[in-house]
C-alpha cells in the first residue's frame, strides 16, 4: 500500500503542474469546440494562454519562489554534529565524468554540505536518496563525489532506501536524536523539509520545536531567484526558466498541503 500511495501521489502531482493541467484544459477546449460550444472553447483557450503567460514571466516566478526560498537564512557557522544532505537527482553514465554524475541542484546541495562538514571538525556527512530507475542510489552517487573531494568513508552515513522527504525525516531523526544537525536542501524545498522534520521530531522523540532548541539548523542552497537584482524589460517576456521555477514552487506548495493533510489524519481520533 505505501508503494501504491507513493506512485499515486507522484502521478496526481504531475498532472497538477501548470503545463500538464493547462494541456488538459486545452483538450477540454477542443472537445467544447467540436461540440459546437465555440464561445466557451475560445474563452477557455484564452484563459489558458493568459495563465501560461503570467506563470512564465520573471515577476511571478520570483514572487512564488521567493516566498519559499527566503523563509530561512543561510547557514551562519553554528556548531553541528551532523550535516544532512537531502536526496536529489543523478544519472549514471560511463561516458560522463564524475562531475556530471549529479544534477546541478544535487551538486549544489552536496557542495554546501561538504562546506559545512569541513567547518565542523568531527562531524558526519549524512547522504540520502534512493535508486529510482538508476543502477545506484542518489545517496551513493553523492558519496562518490564527496569521496573525490576528500571526504573519507568513515565520515559518511548513507540512507539508500528513503524515497521522499517524509521518509528521510522519519529515518534521520532516529539517527541524529537530540544532537544538532544542519539540514541542507534547495532553498525552495526548505520550508516543506523543516515542516516534515519537525513532525518527525514530535512523533518519534517528543521534541516540540527542534528549531528553537537548535537541534535543526536550516542550511538552504541552490537559490533559483535573482534576489535583489530587480526587473528589467526582458523580465516581462515568457521564459522556460521562469516556468520551471513556478513549477518547482507549485510542487512545494502542493507537497506542503499534502504533508499537512497527512498530519491531520494522524492526529484525528
Amino acid at each position: 500500500m505505501p508503494e501504491l500511495l507513493f506512485f499515486v501521489k507522484k502521478v496526481v502531482s504531475a498532472f497538477l503542474m501548470p503545463l500538464p493541467f493547462g494541456g488538459l484544459l486545452l483538450l477540454l477546449a477542443g472537445v467544447l469546440f467540436f461540440r459546437k460550444h465555440k464561445t466557451a472553447a475560445k474563452a477557455l483557450l484564452i484563459a489558458v494562454l493568459m495563465i501560461w503567460y503570467v506563470l512564465s514571466i520573471a515577476p511571478t516566478a520570483q514572487w512564488l519562489a521567493g516566498s519559499l526560498e527566503y523563509k530561512y537564512s543561510k547557514y551562519e557557522n553554528q556548531g553541528v554534529n551532523f550535516v544532512l544532505v537531502l536526496g536529489g537527482y543523478h544519472r549514471s553514465d560511463e561516458r560522463l565524468p564524475l562531475s556530471s554524475l549529479l544534477s546541478q541542484t544535487s551538486l549544489m546541495r552536496l557542495m554546501e554540505g561538504i562546506r559545512i562538514y569541513k567547518l565542523n571538525s568531527g562531524s558526519k556527512l549524512l547522504l540520502s536518496g534512493y535508486r529510482g530507475r538508476d543502477e545506484i542510489s542518489n545517496a551513493y552517487a553523492m558519496k562518490l563525489v564527496a569521496n573525490s573531494l576528500g571526504v573519507p568513508d568513515k565520515d559518511i552515513i548513507l540512507a539508500e532506501q528513503v524515497k521522499d522527504t517524509a521518509e528521510e525525516a522519519e529515518h534521520w531523526v532516529n539517527v541524529v536524536q537530540n544532537r544538532p544537525f544542519a539540514l541542507v536542501t534547495s532553498a525552495i524545498h526548505m520550508r516543506r523539509s523543516v515542516y516534515l522534520f519537525e513532525e518527525a521530531f514530535q512523533k518519534q522523540l517528543s521534541v516540540e520545536s527542534p528549531l528553537d532548541e537548535q537541534l535543526l539548523i536550516p542550511a538552504p542552497t541552490a537559490f533559483s531567484g535573482s534576489g535583489k537584482q530587480g526587473f528589467y524589460w526582458k523580465s516581462w517576456f515568457p521564459s522556460a526558466n521562469n516556468l520551471s521555477d513556478v513549477k518547482a514552487a507549485w510542487h512545494e506548495y502542493l507537497g506542503l498541503v499534502w504533508a499537512k493533510l497527512q498530519s491531520d489524519e494522524r492526529v484525528t481520533p
